[in-house]
């Protein structure tokens, strides 16, 4: 068994409770197909950076799930059928298991981290400002 996760893109004109029923059909199908859902993370509804099927918003959700390889072509198809989801992706699952976290770094954590990564700018900053009119 393998382990994915899979983010779909929820028409926004559906209510909450439409939007579950959405997502519940997809954790039917991941276990239906012989998977086991490790975390379904639901982050609302966001602005897309283009328009999807005419839709400008859309209900994001993440699930992290446990698979064999020959299953994600069956999430996929079922993914297309499905006239409520109108975008879907499914890639290998690279994160801390332990933690249950995808690849990226939460916002909450890069605020937390230390500011050592802004030092170089600064300094780059202070180097600009002693030049002077040199730049113009």
């Amino acid at each position: 068994m393998r382990h994915y996760e899979t983010i779909f893109i929820i028409n926004p004109d559906l209510d909450e409770s439409q939007t579950n029923d959405v997502t519940e059909g997809v954790k039917t199908a991941i276990e239906s197909g012989g998977g086991k859902v490790l975390k379904v993370d639901p982050w609302g509804k966001r602005k897309l950076a283009y328009a999807v099927k005419q839709h400008g918003e859309g209900h994001y959700v993440l699930i992290v799930f446990e698979s064999g390889p020959e299953f994600v072509a069956q999430l996929n198809g079922h993914y297309r059928i499905t006239e409520r989801i109108i975008k879907h992706m499914v890639v290998q699952f690279e994160g801390d298991l332990a933690a249950l976290t995808p690849s990226h770094t939460p916002a909450s954590q890069e605020e937390e981290g230390d500011s050592t990564d802004a030092s170089p700018f600064e300094d780059i900053e202070s180097e600009d400002e002693d030049k002077g009119d040199e730049y113009i």
